[in-house]
């Protein structure tokens, strides 16, 4: 029965909502995650971000956690039937909390060798190292009371700047930001973006400001460990942007969708 003392307005288009997301290029990454992870025996995470280097938009941005919007509180896509009737409410709530979490902004880790570039990069922007120098890797550094290995024990020999890269080399990059120093590579740091929010239009970015060293915390070790991506942190999201610096000559652009 109508109110026939209701008012009644007509209705408004709302605001367009336009994703800079592919759905081609999402179908695409969200297969080769899943064929990936199993094929590696992923038990953690398996993550993967496509973005425009020119732009900061996101192309695509998959985990290997699904689960049906729909129906987002089903954990059949991630455990047995009989791991879900022996939890608890407390468990469920911390199962759900991880099948929708996005590892990929709101999580960190160590980067390791992508975090190589970056330290070339700033080497040859300074005029520490030039294009056509070649480093000695002999397997190994000695620093700060140290012996930090390479990923060739044995040693990779002489190597130009861009076989460094091409041999994923740790001796060569601990020589090229020995040469930095802490001032120097820190500041690269901070340039490229790490130990702040890139400021992704998406909610639940991780804070990694305590997971970075700076200048006058970074000891020689540190600084030598940092030169090939380990003892620090960041995201997925802040790494894809600062190599996407590097590869489009020098633009650092925030990332969106």
């Amino acid at each position: 029965i109508a109110d026939q003392n209701a008012t009644t307005f007509a209705a408004k288009d709302g605001s367009n909502l336009v994703l800079s997301l592919d759905v081609n290029v999402q179908e695409i990454v969200e297969r080769y995650l899943t064929e990936a992870v199993a094929a590696n025996n992923v038990e953690n995470r398996g993550c993967a971000i496509v973005m425009n280097v020119k732009t900061g938009a996101i192309l695509a941005m998959a985990s290997n956690r699904r689960y049906d919007l729909n129906d987002p509180r089903n954990l059949g896509a991630m455990y047995t039937q009989e791991q879900i009737d022996a939890m608890t409410e407390e468990q469920k709530s911390e199962a759900w909390n991880q099948m929708w979490r996005n590892f990929c902004v709101s999580d960190s880790f160590e980067p390791g060798s992508p975090a190589k570039p970056l330290t070339v990069a700033a080497a040859l922007e300074e005029g520490i190292i030039g294009s056509q120098e070649t480093f000695v890797c002999d397997g190994a550094q000695e620093v700060g009371g140290h012996r930090i290995k390479c990923v060739s024990i044995y040693g990779h020999g002489v190597l130009s700047v861009e076989q460094t890269l091409m041999k994923s080399c740790n001796d060569a990059m601990m020589q090229i930001a020995a040469r930095m120093g802490v001032e120097r590579f820190a500041r690269y740091q901070e340039i490229f973006g790490f130990g702040q929010k890139t400021g992704i239009d998406l909610p639940g970015e991780a804070d990694t400001a305590g997971l970075i060293f700076h200048a006058d915390n970074m000891g020689a070790a540190d600084l030598a460990c940092n030169s090939f991506g380990q003892t620090y942190n960041c995201t997925m999201v802040q790494m894809a942007a600062a190599l996407s610096s590097v590869i489009n000559g020098g633009s650092y652009y925030e990332p969106h969708v």
